[in-house]
């Protein structure tokens, strides 16, 4: 059903019935999905509901009322106000790889560049209380993901989660997923932070209702949205029992790679990550890992960074800059292995148009990529 619907809009009553069921205290996303499979729209489900409670249908003593229509009415008016749109899951605004995990939230709040949510995202989490070093890689790695044209997507709390979205600062767009009402910010000091993501090209979600404030049993229930969302997800600096380890957990059961940042055995704050490594998990020390470890294979990636639009735009000069990269590359390359990080860090040229220029490199068999992000000239 969800396939043959997803690219439908959705009319005012209707998303008033999607509220009004989504909303009603115990219906979770798997009961919506259920009770729309069995009653084929959510208007049916409401009708059987108040059936139900009228005494003429048996059982569900879990259910108590329905959602009232003038508090979805009011969540509609309340959302619109501020500049957020609601998206069902039928819409086809709505993330695709969200869409695809079991219990995907039926219903999203959005406020910012919605086209985002069609972008290829990498999740970025860690402790709320890191190391100055694990503060300032998470940003690192966070600035170079989004350079080479991927979307960073986090939690919006404090400590890693604030330096992934950081990246914000340097106009890159960057998701921020909270565990409360689209106008309720928690923590408080990141109220700026959550302001310039949502006026600046970023994006703020939530499937929690407007005004909804944070409790403790939120934060997992939006970790699944987190991993749901992205391709990916890197842990920074996280003990076993950390949320971020719950995040990883759930990214592995709906099939995301899951990537961790290892650190000294001696710091309590590197125990889930590497735990996490120890259990398959791939180790990471740079942007290259993860791009690599994502089950792309180099032409997609090849083909999303050509067509990045902010590489370059006019053909010809695309042309003689590829040409020049593949050159430098070659100049500087030899039958012995080097590194790839070590080719950045010689050249002027964008990551994104060197990655490229090293693809081509491969499919012309002029070049063979080797362990540990090393590659050498073929003779």
């Amino acid at each position: 059903m969800l396939n043959d619907l997803h690219n439908n809009q959705i009319h005012y009553n209707d998303l008033i019935s999607y509220i009004r069921l989504v909303r009603t205290p115990n219906i979770g996303p798997i009961t919506f999905y259920h009770l729309l499979k069995l009653y084929k729209t959510p208007q049916n489900a409401i009708y059987a509901l108040e059936a139900l409670l009228k005494g003429t249908l048996k059982t569900c003593h879990q259910i108590k009322e329905i959602y009232p229509i003038d508090k979805a009415k009011k969540e509609i008016e309340d959302t619109h106000k501020i500049g957020a749109k609601i998206i069902t899951i039928f819409e086809a605004s709505y993330p695709k790889m969200l869409r695809n995990i079991n219990d995907s939230p039926p219903i999203i709040t959005a406020l910012g560049n919605h086209s985002l949510l069609q972008e290829d995202t990498i999740a970025i989490v860690g402790s709320r209380y890191p190391s100055i070093n694990g503060k300032n890689f998470a940003y690192k790695l966070s600035y170079d993901i989004s350079k080479l044209g991927f979307i960073t997507v986090s939690g919006l709390a404090k400590g890693i989660d604030k330096s992934v979205h950081s990246v914000i600062s340097k106009n890159f767009p960057t998701i921020a997923v909270m565990a409360s009402g689209i106008n309720i910010v928690y923590p408080k000091e990141n109220l700026h932070l959550y302001k310039d993501i949502a006026q600046n090209g970023g994006l703020v979600l939530t499937e929690l209702p407007f005004a909804a404030l944070p409790k403790a049993q939120l934060f997992p229930q939006r970790n699944r949205i987190i991993s749901g969302l992205s391709l990916g997800i890197v842990v920074v600096e996280a003990s076993k029992k950390s949320g971020s380890i719950i995040t990883a957990n759930l990214a592995l059961s709906q099939g995301r790679e899951v990537f961790a940042v290892p650190g000294s055995p001696l710091d309590i704050r590197y125990s889930g990550c590497n735990n996490l490594i120890k259990n398959g998990a791939k180790l990471v020390e740079s942007a290259t890992d993860i791009i690599e470890g994502i089950k792309f294979n180099y032409n997609s990636l090849q083909t999303k960074l050509i067509y990045n639009n902010n590489i370059i735009n006019n053909n010809e000069e695309q042309n003689t800059t590829k040409n020049d990269i593949k050159k430098f590359i070659l100049q500087q390359l030899s039958t012995s292995p080097t590194s790839i990080e070590e080719l950045f860090n010689l050249t002027s040229f964008n990551i994104n148009e060197v990655l490229a220029a090293i693809t081509e490199l491969e499919i012309s068999k002029k070049i063979e990529k080797l362990p540990n992000h090393n590659i050498a000239l073929i003779l």
